[in-house]
């Protein structure tokens, strides 16, 4: 597409604990979506052993492919935690004990009511070297390290996610910014009801695809996301993108309910905001997830007013006054049942919006007529007096299916809101 130099990155994430499986790792995770939003492309992501050895070879061998590394793993104060100490002897330099660094060790141990150990001023101990800047880590007590050797960025992290997640804001993304420049602009456009194959289908057909950028199609829990790239000079890389974007949404926009979206909760929590809603919500066979994934966003209190799990039958009766000659005819999971889980949650609450879902997540409980995966969702306005409902079905394990019945709800509603009320 063109010459423009585009900045790459490698990701080791170091610790037994990864590679038996103990630990999920979603620090590469986090490290690669926050780069790529700084235009850093993560090139490789490889998780390693506590081994002397495997990190040297795993180091050397970033630093002839990268510019820019980012470790995590084996700071803490303990004998399998050798990362600083490899790179110190890998590069020749020596520790020096760090009154400050031990100050700050001490004072995270007193927020916790807590005395550190003689073994805590390992953690003090910082390579003696210019080339080695302290990286501070207000989360916890092992300082970050950013070596800089032959033009090349090493940023080494604790393993702890809420540790490396407050360094990289308060420490690593404020010194790329100010020392990268950000070559690559992108714009992501949310589908859903349309299989990858199919907007793959669609779009490639077009006699311009891939309309000078790179598409990349995105699988997702809610759908498939279109994501649309170009590097280069910033007024050439936007219009091409943004050109781009307009073709896409002239060939598939029945399926497009919004661009950019963060995650379903976000947008519908950002969309209820602007239309001063509040939101009741009533959950069966998603068990409290639809309300925790809302719960989960920061502000959302201003758009949530309560929920409950109606798991059991009985409960949809004495909650939200569900017919019991309903449940009997129809099923818990019937579309017939939901819309009175609606009717209770308007008379029960003050929410101008309410939500309800009933399914079967699995592995048993299925029939001929409703198998598992089975799942009817809908919801509500006040001030519009009627109802939205849709029986979906969902393939996967029990998990799988509660996620995409949640998320579903959650689309359902976006899309409707963003057409009748922009």
């Amino acid at each position: 597409m063109n010459n423009t130099k585009i900045n790459t990155s490698h990701i080791i994430n170091i610790g037994d604990e990864i590679l038996s499986g103990h630990t999920i790792n979603t620090n590469s995770s986090y490290i690669a979506s926050t780069l790529y939003e700084l235009g850093i492309l993560t090139k490789k992501i490889i998780a390693i052993a506590d081994d002397e050895s495997e990190i040297i070879t795993e180091l050397d061998n970033s630093m002839k492919q990268t510019d820019i590394i980012f470790i995590t793993g084996g700071l803490g104060p303990t004998n399998d935690d050798l990362t600083k100490n490899v790179l110190c002897r890998h590069f020749g330099l020596k520790l020096k004990f760090r009154p400050e660094v031990w100050d700050h060790i001490t004072a995270i141990f007193a927020k916790r009511n807590m005395v550190p150990d003689e073994i805590n001023r390992e953690q003090a101990l910082f390579p003696d070297s210019e080339n080695v800047l302290p990286l501070q880590n207000s989360a916890g007590t092992a300082p970050g390290m950013h070596f800089i050797i032959d033009a090349k960025h090493i940023f080494v992290m604790p393993g702890v996610p809420n540790e490396m997640r407050s360094l990289m804001k308060e420490e690593i993304v404020p010194y790329i910014k100010e020392n990268f420049s950000d070559n690559l602009y992108y714009r992501d456009i949310n589908t859903t009801d349309i299989s990858e194959s199919s907007l793959y289908s669609i779009l490639s057909k077009h006699p311009e695809f891939p309309f000078d950028c790179a598409i990349a199609f995105l699988p997702q829990g809610f759908g498939v996301t279109v994501r649309v790239k170009n590097f280069g000079k910033a007024l050439e890389r936007n219009k091409k993108v943004d050109s781009a974007l307009i073709i896409i949404g002239s060939l598939v926009n029945d399926k497009i309910f919004t661009y950019d979206m963060k995650s379903p909760q976000h947008e519908l929590v950002s969309l209820l905001k602007k239309l001063h809603f509040r939101l009741s919500a009533a959950e069966s066979c998603t068990g409290g997830l639809f309300m925790n994934n809302i719960t989960n966003i920061p502000g959302s209190s201003e758009v949530f007013s309560e929920g409950f799990v109606t798991y059991s039958n009985d409960s949809k009766f004495s909650i939200l006054n569900v017919n019991p000659q309903t449940l009997s005819l129809n099923g818990a999971v019937s579309e017939e049942t939901v819309s009175e889980m609606l009717d209770g949650l308007m008379a029960e609450t003050k929410a101008d919006i309410v939500c309800a879902v009933s399914g079967i997540a699995g592995p048993d409980g299925g029939s001929v007529s409703k198998p598992v995966g089975t799942v009817f969702a809908g919801f509500s306005l006040r001030e519009e007096k009627k109802k939205h409902l849709r029986k979906f079905f969902f393939t996967g394990d029990r998990i799988s299916i509660k996620e995409k019945a949640s998320n579903k709800l959650m689309i359902e509603m976006i899309k409707y809101l963003k057409k009748e009320m922009p």
